[in-house]
This record gives C-alpha cells, sequence and structure tokens, in this order.
C-alpha cells in the first residue's frame, strides 16, 4: 500500500497563498508555491518547487496572534500575521515567531487562528499558570 502525503485528509479551516503584487502575478501563472492552511489541530506553512517542505506547528503551542498591515499592504487589503510558539518550558523553537506574509483579509484570518487556537487549548484541557 502507496502512502501519499497529499492524500491525507485535514479539516482545513482556512487556506491562503500570500498575495503582494509579485505573489499575485506569480499565482496567476501558476508559480506561487508557498500556502499557508490553518487545520483544527495545526498551522501549516508549505514552500518551495524543487524541494517542497511543509512546516507544521500544534495550535495548542501557539499564542498571541497579531497582524501588521503597511500602508502598501492596506493599499492591497492584505497584511502579515504573525504567531509566538509557546513551547510551555524548553524547546528551541520556544520564543521564535511564524509569519504569514501578505495574507488577504488580515483581520478575518488573525480572529479566526485566535479562536482555532482557543479551541484547541480547551479541546486538550491544557491549563496555564502565570510565572510570578
Amino acid at each position: 500500500m502507496e502512502s501519499n502525503v497529499s492524500n491525507v485528509d485535514f479539516e482545513i479551516l482556512w487556506e491562503g497563498k500570500p498575495a503582494g503584487l509579485w505573489q499575485r502575478f506569480l499565482t496567476s501563472i501558476h508559480m506561487n508555491f508557498t500556502t499557508y492552511q490553518i487545520t483544527k489541530d495545526e498551522l501549516i506553512i508549505t514552500t518551495g518547487f524543487f524541494r517542497k517542505k511543509t512546516n507544521t506547528v500544534e495550535l495548542y503551542m501557539l499564542k498571541d496572534p497579531d497582524s501588521t498591515e503597511s500602508i502598501y499592504q492596506r493599499m492591497l487589503g492584505i497584511g502579515t500575521l504573525s504567531v509566538v510558539i509557546d513551547a510551555h518550558g524548553t524547546g528551541e523553537r520556544a520564543g521564535s515567531k511564524i509569519w504569514l506574509k501578505n495574507v488577504q483579509e488580515p483581520a478575518k484570518v488573525r480572529k479566526l487562528l485566535r479562536d482555532a487556537i482557543e479551541d484547541d487549548v480547551m479541546e486538550r484541557k491544557i491549563t496555564y499558570f502565570d510565572k510570578i
């Protein structure tokens, strides 16, 4: 039985591609190979053509989704989302940021991501304690 990762079924809540002027041109000629996906469990970022790379992070490990929009981005209706990896203690990726650049409808996607993170934390019954 052959296993193919592209046949894996995810419950995708949102999917998008970078949508700056250059990325829109690349998408129009089917050459934009970056894809962002939010599932009910993971944030998935896929990049590359010759060497396809897929980075995934469990949603419960993420915190503080933020949105920034430059004047250029506001003119195009796009923005950049950032989210911090909170590995709950130690870990090489703890404290680093993930960037989703030139996302269409950034406020809507930020809220969707925030709600998905909260739902995943609640589903896993994770409790956080503040360090004092």
